[in-house]
């Protein structure tokens, strides 16, 4: 025997669904909350996406959270030196966490990392399968995932 509850939606319509109906919902909420910390985290998640699963790997810079404020830092270089070992310790704690070694991250399959870490800016490049992308994507130390492509340079003014 069919069993139909009644679902509420946003905009306040209320509709019966079966079992068959109650697992399609379920499915498509989980796959709308995998998709959403790549979404929050990503203005072109879109195209992130669509160029892992074309390609197997895409490559992306990884913006991690300030450990100092930049107005803190200054001209001083002891507090340069101490903002740059802060920033290489927490691309260490992400990189060991989702790429193995932090001297030589595990390769792709199929594609180098090509590691790329930033002097002072709390982040790195590297080339990440689409699970790895939405796995740092989750992660609540990483603040912004970017495609890492070519920017032509302003024309002076």
């Amino acid at each position: 025997m069919a069993v139909f509850r009644p679902r509420a939606f946003g905009n306040g319509a209320m509709v019966a669904v079966g079992p068959a109906g109650t697992v399609l919902l379920l499915m498509l909420t989980v796959l709308v909350m995998a998709q959403a910390p790549l979404g929050n985290k990503a203005t072109d998640a879109e195209q992130l996406i669509a160029i892992a699963r074309e390609q197997g790997q895409v490559r992306v810079i990884v913006q991690l959270e300030p450990p100092v404020l930049a107005e803190e830092v200054g001209t001083d270089p002891a507090r340069i030196a101490d903002l740059k070992a802060k920033v290489v310790a927490a691309q260490d704690a992400i990189i060991a966490a989702y790429f193995g070694s932090t001297a030589e991250p595990r390769p792709g399959k199929g594609f180098a990392r090509g590691l790329t870490r930033f002097t002072t800016t709390p982040g790195f490049a590297i080339s990440v399968d689409l699970v790895e992308l939405e796995a740092l994507a989750q992660d609540p130390r990483v603040t912004h995932i970017a495609p890492d492509s070519a920017v032509p340079p302003l024309a002076p003014r």
